[in-house]
């Protein structure tokens, strides 16, 4: 896919006349790879598969090292520091405390230095389930992220198709437009001839001619629509950079019927629709989090431990070295109803979500219940069109044969031709609509990745 959007960079800059066949697969293949909102929704993933790490880190010991260096005239710190580093006895003890009493000379209380080297270390024991709901809630978030970026990429699929689509049907509208030229500019020379022949009046050849150039006009028109179209596909596949001039979209406009129940599509939805599980997941979440708020009115148990040298001269000295373990209990007996009501919180948050989840559930099934009705008018459509048509196409070749025949005016002619070349693109705009209906269907049911689009050219 990198060696497509090389190509197409290449033809831009190049300026070259050769355009670039784009299919529907290669389209969506190119936007998954391209796409900003994929690319954003990805590195949110990774942040929450980090913060899913970084909660797993909770059970593990945390050590800490640390370098301090004191100066102080302070007694009690310069004792104490004394006392770290073994130098102190009943002679500089007396620097620090009055002990004239047994014929010491008064403190001089003298500024000490000392140097600190400690390793610390935490370990939790028991933390009411804090630490192993966490977890959970963290993976279950980071899992609920995953579907979620599923979710975005089906709707960069349905943007990219939608506009893949827009691009055939703009592309058929030229081909139309070029065939309803060739038909006027029959009418033109046949009003010629028989002006010539002495068989119509010259208004007749001036009206043919007046109408071939509007279908010209309609022809260009046809294709810079094409080009707009292009331009779109081109946004939608993350390429704002290429030219919409050297690419060409190949396929056909064409509609791929599916003759499965709405209960069909509902269910899939329900089961299967990624934002949906990604909901039903922050539910099981919200759950979790009443269990996380209850764990503060549990004791909490842990166990430290630290190894620390002192020296008054260097950094890393060992004048004094100490180690010390031990193992803590901690219990909040009152908070001021603090960690009740965040508990009490944290169960009705729960029920909001249940509630969400069920209505969003419903909306769901609405939506496809929308599509699925939209879909079903979109073929009925369709099918009106596809008989209009031959109806058309009747009408004005008899139309044509009563003209020749001097039983039909050259304005009855040109509004005849007027009507087929409308119900003509009618015809491509039904098979466009009921294509689009039936991908808003999948999109909504939440099944596009599910099933094959497009395919090789």
């Amino acid at each position: 896919m990198r060696k497509l959007l090389v190509s197409l960079v290449l033809l831009t800059l190049i300026g070259s006349g050769f355009g670039q066949e784009i299919t529907l697969k290669e389209a969506i293949q190119t936007a998954i790879e391209n796409s900003y909102q994929l690319k954003a929704s990805r590195n949110l993933l990774k942040s929450k598969e980090y913060q899913f790490k970084a909660t797993k880190g909770l059970r593990w010991p945390s050590l800490t090292f640390s370098e301090i260096f004191m100066r102080t005239n302070n007694p009690g710190w310069g004792m104490m520091n004394t006392l770290n580093q073994k130098k102190l006895d009943m002679f500089s003890s007396s620097n620090f405390v009055d002990m004239r009493t047994f014929s010491f000379p008064s403190p001089t209380y003298p500024e000490i230095n000392n140097w600190q080297t400690k390793l610390e270390f935490q370990l939790p024991i028991y933390t009411g389930g804090k630490i192993s709901t966490g977890i959970k809630m963290q993976k279950k978030e980071y899992e609920a992220s995953k579907f979620d970026l599923e979710r975005t990429k089906q709707k960069v699929i349905y943007d990219v198709s939608k506009a893949y689509y827009g691009a055939l049907l703009a592309k058929k509208a030229i081909k139309l437009a070029k065939q309803a030229y060739k038909s006027v500019e029959k009418h033109y020379k046949t009003a010629k001839s028989m002006y010539e022949n002495g068989l119509a009046i010259y208004a007749d050849v001036l009206r043919a001619k007046v109408y071939l150039m509007n279908v010209k006009n309609k022809i260009t028109e046809a294709e810079n629509q094409y080009l707009v179209a292009k331009r779109g596909l081109l946004l939608a596949m993350g390429l704002d950079n290429v030219d919409p001039s050297q690419i060409e979209v190949v396929g056909e406009l064409k509609f791929d019927d599916s003759d499965k129940p709405v209960e069909f599509w509902q269910n899939f939805a329900v089961n299967n629709r990624p934002d949906l599980i990604a909901l039903r997941q922050r539910v099981e979440n919200a759950k979790r989090m009443a269990k996380f708020a209850k764990s503060d009115l549990l004791p909490t148990v842990g166990a430290f431990g630290s190894y620390e040298l002192n020296d008054r001269k260097n950094p890393f000295g060992t004048d004094g070295r100490w180690w010390t373990i031990g193992i803590a209990l901690n219990w909040k007996i009152f908070d001021g109803f603090q960690s009740i009501n965040k508990y009490k919180s944290a169960k009705e948050i729960y029920r909001q979500y249940l509630n969400q989840k069920k209505g969003f559930e419903e909306f769901v099934k609405f939506s496809v219940y929308k599509a699925y009705a939209e879909l079903q008018t979109a073929k009925e459509k369709l099918k009106t069109a596809k008989q209009n048509l031959k109806w058309a196409d009747e009408v004005l070749k008899i139309t044509e044969k009563r003209y020749k025949n001097q039983m039909a005016s050259m304005i009855d002619l040109l509004d005849t031709q007027t009507m087929y070349d409308k119900i003509s693109f009618d015809l491509a705009r039904a098979v466009y609509e009921a294509q689009i209906s039936l991908l808003e269907l999948k999109f909504q049911s939440g099944a596009l990745n599910k099933e094959k689009i497009g395919g090789d050219k």
